[in-house]
Order: structure tokens, then sequence, then C-alpha cells
């Protein structure tokens, strides 16, 4: 069977465009096979109509978690790092959404900026304290050359987040 590796980058509020992505390589005849570290495994397959959707939970969810998609025709295909890569085939219903409402589907990405705060917190409380205390000489700017880039940018993840849970939520009406 044929296999095609492809390197992508998706931030984690554009997950919609990736599922568009998704879709349109097995529209090419290319089905998902496996996601890790941005790297996405494709096998050969018939082009065809599926429809990806990607949901990100926090730990490692219960038997009731998944019974729930697979009770609605959805096919867990990949997991990695929390997110879970589910598929199923495009039969023109209106039931290809995995969310029920955009209050859910908002709380996802509140959910993820959540945990990067988290992670920010923890990485700061670590990190920042040895920076600032440190005594080799060097400006404080020299010491956070590492520190400060990685903060910047998980901020901005956090405020990208939350931008998106807010346009969700004002978007309903």
């Amino acid at each position: 069977m044929k296999r095609k590796k492809v390197r992508k980058w998706f931030w984690a509020w554009d997950d919609q465009k990736e599922e568009v992505w998704l879709q349109k390589m097995a529209q090419e005849g290319w089905m998902l096979e496996e996601y890790k570290w941005f790297k996405y495994t494709f096998k050969a397959a018939a082009p065809s109509k599926v429809v990806y959707r990607l949901d990100h939970q926090m730990g490692f969810p219960d038997r009731s978690y998944f019974d729930l998609f697979d009770m609605d025709g959805w096919h867990l295909v990949s997991s990695f790092g929390g997110w879970y890569y589910f598929c199923k085939e495009d039969d023109g219903t209106d039931k290809l959404e995995i969310f029920t409402d955009v209050h859910s589907r908002a709380a996802k990405y509140i959910r993820l900026s959540n945990y990067l705060l988290f992670v920010l917190a923890m990485y700061g409380l670590s990190l920042w304290p040895s920076v600032l205390m440190s005594s080799n000489g060097l400006p404080i700017w020299a010491e956070g050359s590492i520190a400060a880039p990685i903060t910047i940018l998980s901020i901005f993840g956090i405020y990208m987040l939350r931008r998106k849970a807010k346009k969700l939520k004002e978007f309903r009406i």
C-alpha cells in the first residue's frame, strides 16, 4: 500500500483550515492514517468525500467520550498531544459536526487557552526566577533570550484562542 508523509503546521485556532485540508487530501485519494509532531501520514485510497473533525481533550478521555462519536458514525483516525482526529463519510446529512452548538465549540478553545496558560505559568515559575537572579554579568535580555520568545508566543496563542472563542460566541446570533 502506498503511503505519503507530509509535514505541515497549523495553529490550534486554525483547526478548521486543517480539517478542510485533510478533506481535500481525501478527495485526492489520500486518507489520513496518523498524525504526530506536525507530520501527517496518509495511505493511498480511492478518492472519497470524507469529513474530518478535530477535538482537543485534556488528559485521557473515558470510554463514553469515544462511544458518543461511535454512535454518530465518527471513526477515530489518530490522536496526539490531546488532539483527536475523527472522520466520517459525507452522507449529505446535516450530521457532519461533532459539536452540537457554538458554546461547546468555543469551550474547546477556552480549554486550550487555559491549558496553555497553565503551561506558561509553570514555565515562568521554573525559568524566569533563575534568569532574574543570574549573576554571570549578562544583561537580562540576553539571559532571557530563550525564555522571552516562548513566553511571547504562548501569550499570543492564548490571545488567539480566546479571540476565536469570543468570535464563535458572538456569531451565534
